[in-house]
C-alpha cells in the first residue's frame, strides 16, 4: 500500500517543521506538547515525512568556522547538453554542499566548503574545471556569510509556540582548531542531524557521554550548525533566485542586517569579485524578483543591483541530492576536509 504523501504544507506537519527548525535536536516530549500532540504522534509524523525526503535535519560548519575556512560562490559555465552529466560528478563531491542550475548568465551555481584558498584552487582546477564538458568557472569567495538557511523560518506557530522552544545558549569558549573527531562529528551529523548520541558515536569511534559533551561544545562555540530543511515544492515559496549587488563597504553590514529582516531572503553573503555581495530568495512566484527590487531600491539607496538569477533546479542542497521536486533522494554528507 502506497504511504499517504502531502503535496503541500499545512498544519501539524507545518507547525512540526517550524518547531524543528528552532530546535532542530529538542525531544519529541519537549516538542510535542507545544503542538498540543503526544509524543508518539510527534516522532510518527515527522518519520512518514523524512522518509518521503519532504523534511530532514543536517549539519554542517557552523557561523564561527566559517569565518576561518573558505567558502566560496562558484559560476560554472558547459557545453550544450552537458549540464547533467556534470552535475551528477558536483553532487557527488563532498566539499560541494549546494548545486542549482541558473537560467541566464551561468548554467551552473554551488556553493563550495574547503578548508583555504589552496584546497579551493585544487577543487577547482583539478576536479571541476577539468570536468568533460565544463567550458569556465568564476568563484566569488564569501568574506563574510551574514546569515544563511539555518535562520530561515516557516511561519506556522504563533509566538508563544515559538518562545516555549527557544533555549539559553551556552557562552562559547576561546576560538581553536577542530581535532579530528569534532570534524569527523560535524561530517557524521550532515548525515542525520536527529541521529542520537550512540549512533553518532558508533558511526565516529566515541562514546555517547562523550559525543553529546563534544556537541555541546561545538553548539556553543557555533562550529557547527544545524538546520531542518523542507522540500520547496511544499512552501508557499516554490521559487528561489540568486542576486548580486554592490553596496560601499561602509554599509554593507547594515544593508546585510536589512535584507535578513525580509522573510523572502535565506543567504546574505559579502564576495569578492566586481560585485560585493550576494544573496538567495525564496520566492511566491518569479514577478516576485522585480517587487523585491523596487522594494530594496525604496529601502537600501546603497544597493545596487548587477544581476540575478532564477533557479531552474536544484540538484543538492546542503549534503542532500534532490529530485526534480526538492525532494530529498540521498545523503551525500558536507565534509569540507575530504580529501
Amino acid at each position: 500500500m502506497q504511504e499517504n504523501v502531502p503535496t503541500s504544507l499545512q498544519g501539524l506537519d507545518a507547525q512540526l517543521i517550524h518547531a524543528l527548525q528552532i530546535a532542530p535536536r529538542a525531544s519529541w516530549q519537549t516538542i510535542a506538547p507545544v503542538l498540543g500532540i503526544d509524543p508518539v504522534t510527534a516522532a510518527r509524523r515527522w518519520s512518514r515525512l523524512e522518509r518521503a525526503g519532504l523534511a530532514w535535519v543536517t549539519a554542517y560548519p557552523g557561523a564561527r568556522r566559517l569565518d576561518r575556512m573558505c567558502v566560496a560562490f562558484v559560476e560554472i559555465d558547459c557545453v550544450a547538453g552537458s549540464v547533467e552529466t556534470v552535475t551528477r560528478t558536483l553532487v557527488g563531491l563532498p566539499q560541494v554542499a549546494t548545486v542549482e542550475q541558473m537560467a541566464g548568465g551561468r548554467d551552473l551555481v554551488i556553493t563550495v566548503f574547503v578548508p583555504g584558498l589552496a584546497a579551493l584552487s585544487e577543487l577547482l582546477l583539478r576536479r571541476i574545471a577539468e570536468l568533460p564538458g565544463v567550458t569556465a568557472t568564476r568563484a566569488s569567495i564569501g568574506t563574510r556569510v551574514y546569515g544563511e538557511g539555518s535562520r530561515w523560518r516557516l511561519r506556522a506557530l504563533d509566538a508563544r509556540q515559538r518562545e516555549a522552544l527557544r533555549t539559553t545558549e551556552a557562552p562559547g569558549s576561546a576560538a581553536g582548531p577542530l581535532d579530528a573527531q569534532d570534524r569527523a562529528l560535524i561530517t557524521e551529523m550532515s548525515r542525520d542531524g536527529r541521529g542520537s548520541a550512540v549512533d553518532l558515536g558508533r558511526a565516529v569511534g566515541l562514546s555517547a557521554p562523550t559525543v553529546r559533551r563534544r556537541l555541546g561544545r561545538l553548539l556553543a562555540d557555533r562550529d557547527i550548525a544545524l538546520r531542518c530543511e523542507v522540500a520547496r515544492e511544499l512552501t508557499e515559496w516554490p521559487i528561489s533566485a540568486t542576486l548580486w549587488a554592490s553596496v560601499p563597504a561602509t554599509h554593507l553590514a547594515e544593508t546585510a542586517r536589512v535584507l535578513l529582516g525580509l522573510p523572502e531572503v535565506r543567504l546574505c553573503a559579502a564576495v569578492t569579485g566586481r560585485q560585493n555581495l550576494l544573496f538567495t530568495l525564496w520566492l511566491q512566484s518569479v514577478q516576485d524578483v522585480q517587487r523585491l527590487e523596487i522594494q530594496l531600491g525604496e529601502r537600501l539607496p546603497h544597493l545596487q543591483l548587477h544581476d540575478r538569477a532564477i533557479v531552474l533546479k536544484q540538484y543538492k542542497l546542503m549534503g542532500r541530492a534532490l529530485d526534480d521536486r526538492g525532494r530529498a533522494l540521498d545523503v551525500v554528507p558536507v565534509d569540507p576536509w575530504a580529501g
